[in-house]
């Protein structure tokens, strides 16, 4: 064990980080789930890329509330301290002090007990100094040296900073047991005065600019709902873009700016791509958005060198852009638009807002789908759920859930035992289709207790049936209608049929895993157009590969050079009514073809080869020539809607 820090030592970064011997543990890995060893390294600060689009940079952004104060609520459990430390440090360094009003800090029992009182002896000259959790008093901050970072974070002085603020008041609390990132974020949020409240995760790097682009959409939301007659703020939730920084290198990493957030009928939360419809429709309900960032964008462009002060004390370099450019890029990559859930789980909302609609559901436990229940909630109570590009976010994606469920419980049956009080909270006579998905959770008891406090709230606000947010909010969860044959997980034997890399869009990898994991991907056999589609929204598809020298020789079958994989769902022929080229059409023809599958007893079989879904080995999918009784090629639906 290191020797531990005395309290009345004022210490470095380099020694809060050093204070723990968890990036030195042997199961360091199985302990984080991300490389903490390599964030030790990086240190408590360092440049990022700026991922915002050009568009984001060419304006500047005026709030209707200009000294609109945030609370930012922080729970975490056994986090590395170098990761949480630098998840403060970059909210301190790219964040206005104007709207930055406090940090809420609230430690969910973990293992490290010592790291709230070391860190409120933490010195990054000057840093934390001598507050408390139960009376909090303002820390000061000033710029740190160039020397700090270049001994430190073995990284250059950040150039995409702010101005230190010279107070920010930060509260602490830790939990006397293990409560879960759900009571912690509502034990936060009750700490919170700010008129907003954002919910941060602990291993999360803020970007240039990422602030002010999420308050301009809530004044936005703001003075329309002033004009509606809506007191207390906008209801309305804002997330920014999550940036990857990936788990093992901590790259920090653009992500696409045209991904939203979705859920399947197993309410597991999936990144899906925002439709092109989509785009379009929201672009004209928010023509007057446009027209605002347009009027700002032309006035920046043309009085560029009147402004240039004010747009570096933003960290905006100075560019120059042709009016086309301007005019193009803010009717798409600065617009925001409506999402069905909330990205993450990490955003900004009205604090009035929050409260009045109950917070995060009291009665789902630890972690698992309370960003799902509190999304369905805000779109049915009259709110809305906005991604806003030009706010970006880094997050480090972790596979899996390092920490230990409380009460000697697993995962998969908390997250299973606060899907089934969301279904029945608020999915109506649409909760057996989760029932279908998770025929499980029909075992998993719960009271009337779990559900009354939604029911009532639904009373008390007039909120809106789930029929709506299906028909208005997310059109593309699918139904198991009459174009259905079949729908739900896929298994042969023990095994369902999986998407491993649910980020990609074209080809994304398969395999078969346990019909138990928690992400488990489901499948819909569209009746009309044969297509087999997964919740993500891709379909399955056969497609020629080009052979190498080893399958050259070996004596293979008809099927050798056939690979099984996903692509874009080809919509129908109605497409191709504006009459493309030739070439484009016989292209989409020839790969909806390769999209259609038949049912035909537990076969699947792809029409277009006359071949046999087939899992022959271990996790591999292929097709291969049917054969009656083959076990391997028995798939199954979770649910049939047919006589097989």
């Amino acid at each position: 064990m290191p020797q531990r820090v005395p309290l009345d030592y004022v210490m470095t970064g380099r020694d809060f980080i050093a204070g723990t011997s968890a990036s030195e543990r042997t199961d360091a890995w199985e302990f984080y789930h991300y490389n903490a060893a390599r964030s030790d390294v990086i240190g408590a600060l360092r440049a990022l890329p700026d991922t915002r689009d050009v568009s984001c940079t060419a304006r500047p952004y005026h709030f209707t509330v200009q000294h609109a104060r945030v609370s930012i609520v922080i729970a975490f459990h056994n986090e590395a301290r170098s990761a949480l430390l630098r998840t403060i440090l970059t909210l301190y360094h790219r964040t206005q002090r104007r709207h930055l009003h406090e940090l809420i800090l609230i430690d969910d029992y973990s293992d490290d007990g010592d790291l709230l009182p070391d860190m409120l002896n933490l010195k990054i000259p000057p840093f934390l100094r001598n507050f408390s959790s139960t009376s909090p008093t303002p820390m000061t901050l000033t710029k740190s040296s160039s020397s700090y970072f270049t001994s430190n974070s073995q990284a250059a002085p950040p150039t995409n900073t702010f101005s230190a603020p010279t107070e920010v008041t930060i509260k602490t609390a830790r939990n006397t047991r293990r409560s879960g990132v759900i009571a912690s974020r509502n034990r936060g949020a009750r700490l919170a005065t700010g008129d907003y409240l954002l919910f941060l995760d602990s291993h999360c790097e803020v970007n240039v600019g990422w602030l002010e682009p999420l308050l301009e959409r809530l004044a936005i939301g703001e003075m329309a709902g002033a004009a509606g007659g809506v007191a207390g703020g906008a209801p309305i939730a804002v997330s920014p873009v999550l940036d990857s920084i990936n788990a093992e290198s901590l790259e920090y990493a653009a992500s696409s700016k045209n991904l939203m957030g979705g859920f399947d009928w197993n309410l597991h939360f999936h990144w899906i791509p925002r439709p092109q419809s989509t785009q379009q429709s929201q672009q004209q309900e928010q023509q007057q958005q446009q027209e605002h960032y347009q009027a700002e964008a032309q006035e920046s462009l043309a009085s560029l060198n009147a402004k240039t002060a004010y747009l570096q004390q933003f960290g905006w370099e100075r560019k120059r852009f042709s009016e086309a450019r301007i005019h193009r890029d803010t009717n798409t990559a600065a617009t925001a638009f409506k999402s069905p859930t909330i990205a993450g789980g990490i955003f900004m909302i009205s604090r009035h807002w929050f409260h009045k609609l109950n917070g995060f559901n009291p009665f789902l436990e630890t972690w698992g789908g309370e960003a799902i229940e509190f999304s369905i909630k805000l779109w049915l109570c009259g709110g809305q759920i906005e991604i806003v590009p030009c706010s970006r976010v880094g997050h480090i994606f972790r596979k899996e859930h390092p920490f230990h469920f409380p009460n000697g419980t697993d995962s998969q049956t908390t997250y299973l035992r606060n899907s089934k009080i969301i279904a029945e909270s608020w999915l109506d006579a649409y909760k057996y289709f989760f029932y279908a998905s998770k025929p499980a959770a029909r075992d998993i008891p719960i009271n009337n207790t779990h559900t009354q406090r939604s029911h009532q709230l639904k009373s008390a606000l007039n909120c809106r049936p789930f029929s709506w947010y299906l028909q208005h909010v997310f059109p593309q969860l699918k139904l198991p209608n009459d174009d259905f044959i079949a729908f739900g997980t896929l298994s042969s034997g023990e095994l369902c049929l999986h998407i491993t890399n649910p980020q990609a869009v074209i080809e994304r990898q398969l395999r078969m895993t346990s019909c138990f994991q928690n992400d488990i991907t489901h499948w819909y056999l569209h009746r009309e157009n044969a297509q087999l589609q997964a919740s993500s929204g891709a379909c399955l598809s056969v497609v020629t590969e080009m052979p190498t020298s080893a399958t050259k020789l070996r004596n293979s079958t008809r099927s050798t050079h056939l690979r099984v994989v996903l692509q874009p769902c080809v919509v129908s022929a109605d497409e191709h009514s504006q009459r493309p080229r030739s070439g484009n059409v016989g292209a989409a023809r020839k790969r909806a073809l390769s999209q259609r599958w038949l049912r035909r007893g537990g076969w699947l079989v792809h029409q277009q080869t006359q071949l046999c879904l087939d899992n022959p080995l271990s996790d591999v999918v292929v097709v291969s020539h049917c054969r009656n009784a083959a076990p391997s090629q028995l798939f199954r639906f979770a649910m049939e809607l047919q006589r097989l």
